[in-house]
């Protein structure tokens, strides 16, 4: 990562734990740059570092970057050879049940649906999405699939605020 990291960047310090930049912000006392980032996993705790100590933990470790209207999806040479795999599967089993969904519809909770999501993000294509989206009763916007995948996110991130686990 050669650059300051953006809003919405997700990254990887380790294989399966992924975390994504939530802003940039500046020490109030020392005027150094800051990097918020929040896990996508476990309690989604959210972190601060210093931009330089941040740089030198996920330096090349971005693998995945959100885009919008002004910018493009950026993709590792690893995340399309994946993705060509995972199409091929794909052509193979049409007929088949997906196991990603499967995991995602037994999940006992809108957090761990998210654990599933998170997990399993390289996996996840545009109908995958779709399902997702209609088994929670969530509206999911088309256009680009990381987009699409956020607002499956933001709706499971709601959702979750509201799995209350107490007696009636």
């Amino acid at each position: 990562m050669d650059k300051t990291p953006r809003t919405g960047e997700i990254f990887y310090l380790t294989k399966d734990k992924p975390y994504q930049v939530i802003t940039m912000g500046i020490h109030k006392e020392t005027s150094e740059s800051m990097v918020i980032y929040q896990a996508l996993f476990g309690d989604y705790g959210t972190f601060v570092l210093p931009l330089s100590k941040f740089m030198d933990e996920v330096r090349g470790e971005v693998t995945y970057e959100k885009g919008n209207s002004d910018t493009d999806t950026k993709l590792g040479t690893e995340q399309i050879e994946d993705a060509q795999d995972v199409h091929e599967q794909k052509d193979d089993s049409q007929d088949k049940v997906n196991g990603i969904l499967l995991s995602f519809l037994d999940a006992d909770s809108y957090s761990k649906k998210l654990e599933v999501i998170t997990s399993n993000i390289k996996a996840i294509d545009d109908r995958l999405i779709n399902d997702m989206a209609v088994s929670l009763d969530c509206t999911v916007d088309d256009g680009p699939i990381d987009q699409r995948l956020h607002g499956l996110i933001y709706c499971l991130k709601q959702l979750s605020r509201f799995d209350v686990k107490r007696l009636r």
